[in-house]
């Protein structure tokens, strides 16, 4: 009987420290696995994090970008006005200017000065000191444009349509953009649009010839009806952009890239400034849908309760 209880004590205790090494053990092994959870947690945060910190730094950029296109594209309109007034009070004279001088006016002022107070606002050429002044360092290095109408210009356009352009590695989408927005316009549409193709490569004149080439063998009969023009800029337009300071957390190539970008929408936009009432710049990689001009036209008109100055109608196209 003692037999028999002493096994039974030693019995009951190798189940207690058994039960108690089970317990240790799922005790380790769920500390464990709470480690692991807390540390795919923690790389999920971290992760998180960063795409907000980028997500906050690319905004900010297109902030700076909006701002600063903004202030020259307010130079530009009160410069356009200016010019409006001029072109009515010296129609005749204007129409016996050849197409280079005609160019060449459309950046001569420096300053603006305002109908209504009278005070003085530098223009988009004030931003171009590299240039001191020299206004026939604008005319464009290459420009397609009807033959028939070359000695006159045609500055009653209900829209200006701008696609910058520049050389792709892989493939470039601009003649279907041309196709989809000739495509979709209506017969009376036709006479009232200008698409200007601006091939920002003012250091590969081979590959502006080439690329023209290619649009007037599709498109040549609208080139002279005067619905399309191919221009390409002058490299003297643009400043020295190596050795450019470095801003927003980008390398040397980024800044220069984007720095040429805002460059080139500015001369493309200057361009367009007095041959229309409106001006749109697209990517060149846009399709549109049929009737677009019209979609267009009825948004403006709904903004008649108040005064606008640029409207947006995507992130990649801009209706000034």
């Amino acid at each position: 009987m003692r037999c028999t209880n002493r096994y039974g004590a030693v019995g009951a205790v190798i189940f207690t420290l058994i039960a108690l090494l089970l317990v240790l053990n799922q005790k380790h092994k769920s500390e464990s696995e709470t480690r692991q959870i807390i540390n795919t947690f923690q790389r999920r945060l971290d992760y998180v994090s960063k795409l907000n910190t980028d997500n906050l730094q690319q905004l900010n950029i297109v902030k700076q970008q909006n701002f600063r296109l903004l202030r020259t594209l307010n130079s530009i309109k009160s410069c356009k006005q200016t010019q409006e007034q001029q072109r009515r009070n010296s129609t005749s004279l204007y129409e016996q200017h050849n197409d280079t001088n005609s160019t060449e006016q459309q950046f001569e002022l420096n300053v603006i000065e305002t109908s209504q107070n009278g005070f003085r606002l530098p223009s988009g050429l004030s931003y171009l000191k590299h240039l001191n002044g020299k206004t026939d360092l604008l005319s464009p290095q290459f420009r397609r444009t009807s033959n028939t109408n070359k000695q006159h210009i045609n500055s009653n356009y209900t829209m200006i349509i701008g696609i910058p352009t520049v050389k792709r590695e892989k493939q470039s989408y601009l003649i279907e953009t041309v196709k989809s927005l000739i495509d979709n316009l209506n017969e009376n549409e036709l006479k009232q649009i200008l698409i200007v193709c601006f091939i920002a490569e003012p250091y590969n004149i081979e590959y502006v010839r080439t690329t023209s080439q290619e649009i007037e063998k599709l498109y040549f009969e609208y080139i002279e009806s005067g619905l399309l023009e191919i221009v390409a800029p002058p490299s003297e337009y643009y400043p020295d952009l190596e050795n450019l300071k470095l801003t927003l957390n980008d390398n040397s190539d980024r800044v220069k890239w984007r720095t040429k970008q805002n460059y080139d929408f500015s001369y493309l936009m200057m361009y367009g400034l007095s041959r229309g009432k409106y001006y749109m710049q697209l990517e060149d990689d846009v399709i549109t849908k049929p009737n677009y001009v019209h979609t267009i036209e009825t948004f403006i008109a709904q903004q008649n309760t108040q005064d606008w100055f640029l409207l947006e109608f995507s992130s990649l196209g801009r209706l000034i």
